[in-house]
């Protein structure tokens, strides 16, 4: 049976060299680019929360006998529902296991940046390649 190759655009990157741990998405699909903005959407609604409670902890600037603020435990749950929140996320657009393979059992807020500053760059390029094929060209028609 003859057959035809379609290239869907797919990119497949590896977490920090590990050939176990790989990320795929497709930035040419449009599906794909709107969950990606949604999140992008979502979170940056979703900060201003967090932030709020960040100002909440942080007027409350008391230290117990050793020096350690006594919120450290909500302060702490607060990461926790960052991190959580993100992974939530992320796997609701890339895919779930996603949030494993990119950052396994850990949980640090660098990492979502470090994720997020990595992924852009794939989709931007690709987002503004197909809009270019579409804008009107200077000189042409």
């Amino acid at each position: 049976m003859d057959n035809i190759r379609i290239d869907t655009g797919v990119k497949r990157l590896m977490v920090n060299d590990d050939p176990t741990r790989v990320i795929e998405f497709n930035p040419e699909d449009v599906l794909f680019v709107e969950r990606f903005y949604a999140l992008v959407k979502t979170f940056q609604e979703k900060e201003i929360e967090f932030q709020n409670r960040i100002g909440e902890l942080k007027a409350h600037e008391e230290k117990d006998e050793y020096g350690i603020p006594i919120n450290t435990p909500e302060t702490l749950q607060l990461a926790i529902d960052v991190c959580n929140f993100l992974r939530e996320q992320i796997d609701k657009v890339f895919g779930p296991g996603t949030s494993q393979a990119a950052f396994a059992d850990t949980q640090s807020l660098d990492m979502f940046e470090q994720f997020f500053a990595g992924i852009t760059p794939y989709i931007q390029a690709t987002r503004s390649n197909k809009v270019a094929k579409y804008q009107y060209k200077k000189g042409k028609k």
